[in-house]
């Protein structure tokens, strides 16, 4: 099964369980204005999104010959569930106003009560964002049908996850000062801010919960590695080269992010370039700006070096996949073709 084809069929479990929580939570809140910040997590998580974590954990427990799919895909909904957690957390902190092109959390709330008082509707937002934490919480600790011991591995790994992300999120935030920081520093953000918790977690738990050995389970870690490193990569790249349209041009940049392609600038560009990079850095851009930029960012190669990176590690990645003993041709099939999806360019 393909990461399309999963989709619907994990959407209408996980809606479900949502549209559940949703009825408990507003029962209990028995008001109008809150009910309808809850209700609106339905609609944040229907809006869109590729469900690429969850299908990670679902596809390496049916690629190495899991049976108990039904449970399996019930267990990788806290991987989308704490997903849109940290969406949430992170449009407040980025302020971004659209999310798959609907208003983010703290837009919504702030188009219910208005926009004075903006510490009120982020406020909101943020403590929405924790309720969906606690139901990553129950998720994790609901009965299912695996060995308690496979239960137990498996949760601690979605503790690491979660710690892993916050911790980094803050040294994310922190880099966002506008301070120079190193391409190690870069890397190590981008794997446990995003490469852990949306590739290796979700991996490492489907494997985990279908009982597989130690050799499989590093392999499959360092499948991750290379397919992580891609995924930032593209996501990267797509933001200065237009290719997300959900999002403003470089909105990374706009918002003092740094990548991959803002370190190389500072690297290998000129001096002239490396300034104007410096001068655009966490502030709103015009069309001349995003434009000069724009040049900036081809003429220095930043951009074909990227490309050049990120096939180099989609083919590291499919070295990796035939290292690994798979028993589900139809799985294996489904990672081969998300790897492939990664490396269009």
């Amino acid at each position: 099964m393909d990461i399309k084809s999963f989709k619907p069929i994990f959407d209408e479990i996980c809606i479900n369980y949502i549209d559940q929580k949703i009825s408990q939570s507003t029962q209990l809140l028995a008001n109008n204005k809150l009910n309808s910040f809850v209700e609106y997590i339905k609609d944040f998580v229907a809006s869109g999104g590729k469900r690429i974590r969850p299908y990670c954990a679902w596809i390496v427990y049916k690629w190495l010959w899991g049976t108990q799919n039904n449970d399996c895909m019930k267990f990788s909904m806290i991987f989308e569930l704490f997903h849109t957690m940290a969406l949430i957390h992170d449009d407040i902190i980025d302020q971004a106003a659209k999310r798959h092109n609907i208003s983010t959390m703290h837009k919504y709330i702030t188009s219910i009560i208005g926009e004075k008082n903006s510490h009120i509707w982020e406020g909101q937002a943020l403590l929405i964002g924790d309720l969906i934490l606690s139901w990553v919480y129950e998720l994790g600790n609901k009965e299912y049908v695996f060995e308690e011991k496979l239960l137990t591995e498996a949760r601690q790994n979605v503790h690491n996850m979660i710690e892993e992300v916050i911790l980094w999120q803050m040294i994310d935030v922190d880099m966002m000062t506008g301070e120079e920081s190193s391409q190690e520093m870069i890397e190590k953000k981008n794997k446990f801010k995003t490469g852990s918790y949306t590739f290796t977690r979700p991996m490492l738990t489907g494997a985990i919960l279908a009982w597989v050995d130690k050799k499989n389970r590093d392999a499959i870690i360092q499948l991750w590695d290379y397919l992580w490193l891609a995924f930032q990569l593209k996501d990267d790249l797509m933001d200065i080269t237009f290719w997300d349209k959900t999002k403003s041009p470089f909105s990374d940049i706009q918002e003092g992010q740094q990548t991959y392609f803002t370190q190389y600038i500072y690297t290998n560009g000129t001096r002239e370039e490396s300034e104007y990079l410096k001068s655009c850095m966490g502030k709103k851009l015009s069309e001349q700006e995003i434009s000069r930029l724009q040049e900036v960012f081809e003429k220095s190669w930043a951009i074909a070096s990227g490309k050049e990176l990120i096939a180099k590690h989609i083919a590291d990645a499919k070295k990796i996949l035939t290292e690994i003993d798979f028993k589900n041709q139809e799985a294996l099939q489904g990672i081969t073709d998300m790897i492939k999806k990664i490396g269009e360019i």
